[in-house]
């Protein structure tokens, strides 16, 4: 992960201002590479509610001068309870690794903010996309235009880019969904600063702290794609759906200003291009992945360093650069798609047998089983390679 300092004069053109996007524009930045990023929205935001990054994302984020900042606008997460939905203890794990819960919207102003304004440009929806081997033109909502020999495509699972250049690619729908809000109650002293999942008859019940004020929480049930909610009664639907688990869960519910609601998916593990001539894909516009191992926004970032470190080594060798990404890349993303994709399924299964199975691997499997999982996600030696 040694960088070069090298003066790059060709700018590449990012699409999409999400924790991708605006990851890969801080490590071109690093490398010295000039970039221009285009956001459909008015403002670089984000609407969800929290996301978890864990060592090997932070170790990037610290090679980026950021870490301080995100260590300050989040939470430490010191333990893992598995507990019942009246939250008796059944597993209790320290995290042996650095992890840190925190707002996306927070996540955002840290990525946004050393980035110079005049390479930000906002309200711009592509519409549609030209590729060529050595450049792409990209059509915008307004009716401009831009013509780059290096497109990066961070617009997410729904990619525009992605369905015109790829459309072979669909996405995959669990039959699940999930509920997010943010509570300013905190749960009983003992869960400070920790992670909690609970499973009870195919629902489950995630917490995690925001920062010392605020606690994330989620809600998952089987359900088929495209349900919508009431906003006037989503909280009293939930409270009923969960009018069994412990009073302090069902107050976070409660004390929500905002719901979220998703169904989830991924894009599948099917083998896939990362890139067409000009055009790279990067994040959830490639290899989304369900928010079960919690993994989508990490591997984003991941993503970013690779693809940057990879533009600089190859400097305007697009296609040797794309594809040493993708070489170094794929194994390990896909290997994280499978396995959040198998711990959802077994969450929510109608077979009692292989539900209860699996939560008891979670709840009485020797530690180092636990361990060997959560080093494989923060492994970073595959750059070596590079």
């Amino acid at each position: 992960m040694a960088t070069a300092k090298k003066n790059h004069t060709t700018p590449i053109t990012i699409i999409g201002g999400g924790i991708g996007g605006l990851s890969l524009a801080n490590t071109l930045a690093h490398f010295n590479i000039q970039f221009q990023l285009y956001e459909q929205a008015p403002e670089l935001t984000d609407v969800g509610a929290g996301i978890g990054l864990s060592e090997a994302p932070l170790k990037i984020l610290d090679k980026l001068g950021l870490g301080s900042d995100i260590g300050k606008a989040g939470a430490i997460v010191r333990h893992v309870y598995m507990p019942d939905k009246q939250l008796k203890i059944r597993r209790k794990l320290s995290v042996s690794s650095e992890t840190i819960c925190i707002h996306r919207a927070r996540l955002i102003d840290i990525l946004k903010n050393r980035l110079p304004e005049s390479c930000i440009h906002l309200s711009k929806k592509v519409t549609g996309i030209d590729v060529s081997k050595s450049e792409s033109t990209i059509t915008f909502n307004d009716g401009s235009r831009i013509s780059t020999a290096c497109t990066v495509a961070a617009d997410g699972i729904h990619s525009v880019i992605r369905r015109k250049l790829l459309p072979h690619i669909r996405v995959r729908y669990i039959n699940q969904t999930i509920w997010r809000g943010i509570s300013d109650l905190a749960l009983p002293e003992l869960f400070k600063n920790s992670f909690l999942e609970i499973w009870d008859q195919r629902l489950r019940f995630l917490v995690i702290p925001l920062d010392d004020v605020q606690t994330l929480w989620l809600a998952a049930k089987p359900e088929l794609p495209g349900g919508k909610d009431d906003p006037k009664t989503v909280r009293e639907d939930l409270l009923y759906l969960y009018r069994d688990f412990h009073p302090a869960l069902k107050d976070l519910i409660r004390s929500s200003k905002n719901v979220l609601r998703n169904d989830m998916n991924d894009l599948g593990t099917k083998k896939r291009p990362w890139y067409v001539n000009s055009v790279v894909f990067l994040g959830d516009s490639i290899h989304a992945t369900t928010p079960n191992l919690a993994q989508g926004g990490c591997q984003a970032i991941e993503d970013a360093w690779c693809l940057a470190f990879c533009l600089d080594k190859h400097g305007t060798d697009y296609q040797k650069a794309f594809q040493a990404y993708q070489n170094v890349r794929e194994s390990k993303v896909m290997n994280i798609v499978k396995t959040s994709w198998v711990f959802g399924k077994a969450a929510h299964s109608k077979n009692p047998l292989f539900h209860y199975g699996y939560r008891s691997i979670l709840t009485h499997a020797p530690e180092f089983f636990l361990r060997r999982q959560e080093s494989f996600l923060n492994d970073l030696s595959y750059l070596q390679k590079l």
